[in-house]
């Protein structure tokens, strides 16, 4: 009678850190924070001592739903990424989480060669002063996304400074705050002004703007700064009867436009506007053959 052997156990803490490292890449940094390399000290080592594995930082909104990420602590969730950045030596090429001032000072001084920073949550009161001063020093960045959660009190044009400070974008995409954020007061609420000038914009194909009250002025001063522009988004105010032909003209040679019309409402009255009470002619798209 044959009898049957048990294969060997295989001891997965001997895999070749190479294959180690790949796995993890695959996995990403949060499923290896938050549990692969707490399985052995052969693992742990390898995500400690390989900056590559820390090249892109962040979490998209499936990690949401991740068990272990909503029972994380607010303070443990803010570290966990200071820690990545530092894994990363200096490596990081691309950013995505919430961020305060004191975040943008550890993020610069930890990932001077970002080229990509997607800031999806930007909660400061105060001006915009630490986050333009931030922008300066990354130098390499190509692509850039801000979602403010509170009016930013700055004197100057928040998309006029940016540009200064960012001025070798591809891609840019500000969503300014609403007046159904729960971080700001409807009875103070303005939407961001796009009214001025902008430096140019050599490398700048994709413009995205949320929540802005854009006049014909701003657009042209967009359309003239950009020359490469292939992708513009505006969603916000902007009176489409104000434009004049050449203006027309312009946006005709942007291939993927959309500019979203909606009436200004009354001082004070943007509760309601937000919550769905405008005319439906409010929300009409803009026709360039008008």
């Amino acid at each position: 009678m044959t009898t049957l052997v048990a294969p060997a156990a295989r001891d997965w803490a001997a895999l070749p850190s190479d294959i180690v490292l790949d796995v993890f890449l695959r996995l990403g940094p949060l499923e290896v924070m938050l549990g692969a390399e707490l399985a052995c000290k052969p693992w742990r080592r390898v995500a400690l001592e390989e900056p590559t594995l820390w090249r892109h930082v962040g979490f998209d909104k499936r990690d949401y739903s991740d068990e272990r990420w909503r029972r994380s602590c607010h303070e443990f969730k803010e570290n966990m990424w200071q820690v990545a950045l530092d894994r990363a030596k200096g490596q990081c090429e691309a950013f995505k989480g919430s961020c305060h001032d004191d975040d943008l000072l550890h993020l610069v001084g930890s990932a001077p060669s970002l080229k990509s920073l997607n800031i999806d949550h930007y909660s400061d009161h105060g001006t915009g002063e630490y986050l333009v001063d931030a922008l300066k020093v990354l130098t390499l960045l190509e692509e850039l996304e801000i979602d403010f959660r509170y009016i930013i009190d700055w004197d100057e044009d928040m998309l006029q400074s940016v540009c200064k400070a960012c001025p070798h974008l591809k891609k840019l995409v500000l969503m300014y705050a609403s007046a159904i954020d729960h971080e700001c007061n409807q009875d103070e609420f303005d939407m961001e002004p796009v009214d001025g000038p902008i430096p140019v914009m050599q490398k700048l194909s994709t413009l995205e703007l949320y929540g802005c009250d854009l006049s014909c002025e701003g657009l042209k001063a967009i359309l003239d700064s950009c020359p490469m522009l292939e992708t513009l988004l505006i969603d916000g105010y902007f009176n489409k009867r104000k434009m004049d032909k050449e203006l027309k003209l312009q946006c005709a040679r942007v291939k993927n436009l959309t500019l979203d019309t909606m009436k200004k409402p009354p001082y004070g009255d943007y509760g309601s506007y937000v919550f769905g009470y405008s005319s439906e002619e409010d929300y009409s798209k803009i026709s360039l053959q008008e």
